[in-house]
């Protein structure tokens, strides 16, 4: 294993990464592991997209592994519209910046939301590294080493990781049922029905969090039409303290609602936008008793989803986009915290490749970008 942890703007301390200068981020370099030269583009509407959607992934494992993948085919060449696509996943002990694991995935299919057509990579409950393809679906420990495989009756119409990483949710091939897988074993934990009544029937999305989902209850399909955030819980947990679905209610106009990510089962974020000229959109933390923190602004960024938990303090993604619904110019990762006036760490990515993920601890924002990750050292935690 070769060393590569080291202060960004001094290699000296490599082996000495916790004294870092306050502020400067410690870097893993990537080129020796075989990251494709051009792989970050500048975005616009000129760019030349990576025609292996794969693309990248970072989520910590815990608070000293982090998991990391990029596409190794080079982008922009006549081969890459026809050639299987390779992801190589990479575990690093980030006390010591050693890679400690390393595996690739062969994907032949490259078409569908997130690349890789039924191929999807994403953190497991316990600390697993889940990879889905097609009904299959292997789990991977630390070591990148399949500890169980299973198999689901049918290949679900989604399949998403949760901001604390309990459980697996997914949405049912039919489109009526939500189901939450534990693994070690694989089995199913529990299920929410889309049909439990006319207002769940209305909704046409949802976004799941470990054993709840949140969804805006609109009038039509006008994003302008929403007046309720409602939150479904499975019928079994009713009775728990923290079971009982809930809903965040708009007391004036209709406007624009979309639930972002669960802190956890009493804390939901969200995005609320009027209707006016500079549609400007609010970040909200709401709770069932109706309580409602009002996050820093966020200017003209639009939030993509949570960037890891930690207690009270998690991350961000955003996104901007440019002169074309298409175009996005950039990615904007952020660090927050309830009752604060501005983030705690913002930085700006390159756009459609740039990854990033709060660790578990709360003491550092990792950043995928520019052939390397990046650690960010955040503020001590609130006692």
């Amino acid at each position: 294993m070769i060393l590569i942890f080291a202060a960004l703007t001094s290699v000296s301390q490599a082996e000495k990464p916790a004294r870092s200068t306050p502020g400067k981020p410690l870097v893993i370099y990537l080129q020796p592991f075989g990251i494709p030269r051009g792989l970050f583009g500048r975005g616009g509407p000129f760019v030349c997209f990576h025609q292996h959607k794969v693309g990248t992934r970072l989520f910590w494992l815990d608070k000293t592994h982090l998991f990391a993948a990029f596409t190794i085919n080079a982008p922009c060449t006549v081969r890459n519209t026809s050639e299987a696509a390779t992801l190589r996943g990479l575990v690093f002990d980030t006390t010591t910046g050693v890679r400690i694991a390393q595996h690739d995935w062969t994907i032949d299919q490259v078409s569908g939301e997130g690349g890789g057509g039924d191929f999807n990579i994403f953190p497991g409950p316990g600390a697993s590294v889940v990879v889905k393809q097609g009904a299959r679906l292997d789990f991977f420990n630390d070591h990148l080493n399949v500890t169980e495989s299973g198999e689901l009756d049918t290949v679900p119409r989604g399949i998403w990781s949760t901001p604390r990483h309990r459980t697996i949710p997914l949405l049912t091939a039919d489109g009526r049922v939500y189901e939450f897988y534990s693994a070690d074993p694989l089995r199913l934990s529990d299920r929410i029905s889309l049909d439990s009544s006319d207002d769940v029937r209305a909704v046409k999305s949802w976004t799941a969090g470990d054993e709840r989902i949140a969804g805006s209850l609109c009038a039509d399909k006008s994003p302008f039409s929403c007046t309720h955030i409602l939150v479904e819980t499975p019928d079994s947990r009713f009775l728990d303290p923290d079971g009982a679905p809930w809903s965040y209610t708009e007391t004036g106009k209709p406007v624009a609602l979309e639930p972002l990510g669960f802190l956890d089962a009493g804390h939901l974020v969200i995005t609320r936008e009027e209707k006016n000229f500079s549609h400007d959109t609010q970040m909200l933390i709401v709770t069932p008793t109706g309580a409602r923190i009002q996050l820093p602004s966020i200017d003209n960024f639009s939030p993509r989803r949570l960037a890891g938990i930690s207690g009270d303090r998690f991350g961000i993604e955003m996104y901007a986009v440019g002169s074309c619904d298409d175009c996005i110019v950039a990615n904007e990762f952020a660090v927050a915290e309830p009752d604060t006036r501005k983030f705690l760490f913002e930085k700006r990515g390159t756009p459609y490749m740039s990854a990033g993920e709060l660790s578990p601890d709360g003491k550092w924002m990792a950043i995928l970008d520019n052939d390397m990750i990046l650690f960010y050292p955040m503020p001590p935690m609130p006692q």
